[in-house]
């Protein structure tokens, strides 16, 4: 396996709601997770965005959507953008998300423990990313 070198450029936090005092003790709370994947060819960034819902029956406690900015290295990065399409290997879409699940738990608690939320005390299930991002994430440029 290639090791691909990049650096994190940026981590932004395009929203965050918090509605937690609708929040049931004793009752589940359900955790919803997306990715979305983005680059902008030009300066060689890849872009990971995850979107965190908790929910409770039909009720939204809460969402973030944090976007993570990676500087991929330039002979690398053209390597993956072939004519239009920019293909990343699922061992690299796995590893940049990584990095964005560990910034949005982070995020996560320390805005619900600032808010004195409950949610701050919620353990988040762990995530696989393996079974999530099992296949190559391609994107048109």
């Amino acid at each position: 396996m290639k090791q691909i070198p990049f650096r994190i450029v940026g981590l932004q936090v395009e929203s965050f709601v918090l509605n937690d005092n609708q929040l049931r003790e004793k009752k589940a709370v359900a955790v919803n997770t997306s990715y979305e994947f983005g680059v902008n060819a030009t300066n060689h960034l890849v872009m990971v965005r995850i979107v965190y819902k908790y929910f409770q029956d039909e009720a939204e406690l809460l969402q973030l959507a944090l976007v993570s900015t990676f500087d991929v290295k330039q002979e690398d990065f053209d390597e993956m953008l072939i004519d239009n399409k920019f293909t990343l290997d699922p061992f690299l879409s796995q590893y940049l998300s990584t990095i964005n699940v560990g910034a949005a738990r982070g995020e996560i608690h320390a805005r619900c423990e600032v808010a004195k939320s409950k949610l701050a005390e919620f353990i988040l299930p762990p995530i696989n990313l393996v079974e999530a991002l099992p296949n190559p994430i391609e994107i048109e440029v």
